[in-house]
């Protein structure tokens, strides 16, 4: 069985251009695969909130990922090893290969309210916060990281609230 880590990314203030969250694999041997990627919002206070667009990408070939807050993921089980060069942070800046856009997602910034039940508060259920899964099916792989391949979470519009990010991940 793989060994298996979550990376959370815990609130993270909204920037337009920013990578909110990253997995960046620099390891010659080790390959990372993403099973699971989700959202939380995470705005407490009243804000005055926009609709964000976030982007999942994938960077393919050689990626960078500079100025980040580092995230120490934690191991499902006591006895896995962490992986050997995983760059896991948040609020850095991306480069190298063009990135694809795996999916694109649209997120209201404004806090949520336990009396209502608009898109700020469908947010806070994980069902529906859960951006990426993977199908455990002999067909269908999950997003790999190879070496020097990220996966971000990339922030392209708006600039009000929170977000908490977490990412399932296996080392191999």
């Amino acid at each position: 069985m793989a060994q298996t880590f979550t990376a959370y990314f815990n609130g993270i203030a909204f920037a337009s251009g920013k990578a909110m969250a990253a997995l960046l694999n620099t390891h010659a041997s080790e390959l990372i695969k993403i099973r699971q990627v989700g959202l939380l919002n995470a705005q407490t206070a009243a804000v005055t909130g926009v609709l964000c667009q976030l982007e999942m990408r994938w960077y393919p070939a050689t990626a960078t990922y500079t100025g980040s807050t580092a995230v120490t993921p934690v191991s499902h089980d006591s006895t896995n090893t962490a992986a050997g060069a995983l760059t896991c942070g948040h609020n850095g800046t991306a480069g190298g290969s063009t990135p694809v856009v795996l999916r694109r997602i649209f997120w209201s910034s404004d806090e949520a309210a336990i009396s209502a039940a608009t898109s700020d508060e469908l947010e806070t259920y994980v069902p529906l916060n859960t951006i990426y899964e993977w199908q455990p099916h002999s067909d269908i792989q999950p997003i790999t990281l190879r070496q020097n391949q990220m996966l971000t979470l990339h922030n392209t519009t708006g600039a009000a609230g929170l977000l908490d990010v977490w990412i399932t991940f296996t080392k191999e």
